[in-house]
């Protein structure tokens, strides 16, 4: 009789734990935990749902996505809560690794240094409307075939961190070059996934592009693939 409630005991201890092993195979892992850095997300990080831009500051065509998206910042927030989606933008360096593109990796360590103090999406914003304040606005480094950004402030990416409240900490960092060991690792990465800039993988859906006559229609379309 013992020896029969023991073996019981044992076949029910082995179909708890072969039942545990089955849920969390099958458990899809949350927006959290697949995420590089939080600090670059907006949505949702409990939901399952994980869409991500890889993208280069100094990328034209990554600009005019996030720009649309910058100035459709309230109804993009209400999609994400509405399809339960948390969004991830990795900036890296790509151009600067890539095709040597001298201006790349100043503004990343900008937007990495505006990270540590969890003000990414300030920063984000407030350099996308420098450079087409600047730049894209006027013709100058807004397509491939444009004139090339030239002679760009010593400052400039210090100058946008100051404009969104960061001090001596951030310009310490930017400095210091402390965030570029960060940033050559995430480049390295994303160089293994993406097919150019910007590149999306938003759930199945990925694509690589996005024209510059392009505007919130056309990011909405995007961000539907994904769904």
């Amino acid at each position: 009789m013992f020896k029969a409630i023991k073996t019981g005991a044992i076949i029910g201890v082995i179909a708890i734990l072969f039942a545990l092993i089955i849920i969390s195979a099958s458990r899809q892992p949350s927006a959290g935990e697949k995420v590089w850095n939080e600090a670059a997300t907006v949505g949702n990080l409990d939901s399952p749902k994980l869409y991500i831009m890889y993208t280069d500051l100094m990328c034209p065509y990554c600009d005019v996505f996030s720009r649309a998206v910058m100035d459709h910042w309230d109804e993009f927030q209400q999609y994400l809560e509405e399809h339960n989606i948390a969004f991830e933008v990795r900036l890296t360096d790509y151009l600067y690794e890539g095709s040597g593109s001298e201006y790349s990796r100043d503004a990343a360590e900008g937007a990495y240094c505006a990270m540590r103090e969890n003000k990414f999406w300030e920063y984000y914003h407030e350099a996308l409307q420098a450079l087409w304040d600047d730049y894209h606005s006027k013709g100058i480094g807004d397509s491939k075939t444009s004139p090339h950004i030239e002679n760009m402030p010593a400052d400039y990416w210090l100058k946008i961190g100051h404009n969104v409240g960061l001090g001596d900490d951030f310009d310490k960092c930017v400095k210091d070059h402390e965030t570029v060991e960060e940033i050559q690792k995430n480049t390295a990465r994303t160089a293994q996934v993406a097919e150019g800039m910007p590149y999306f993988k938003f759930d199945k859906f990925t694509t690589a592009g996005f024209d510059n006559k392009w505007g919130w229609d056309y990011v909405l379309r995007y961000l539907d693939a994904g769904l």
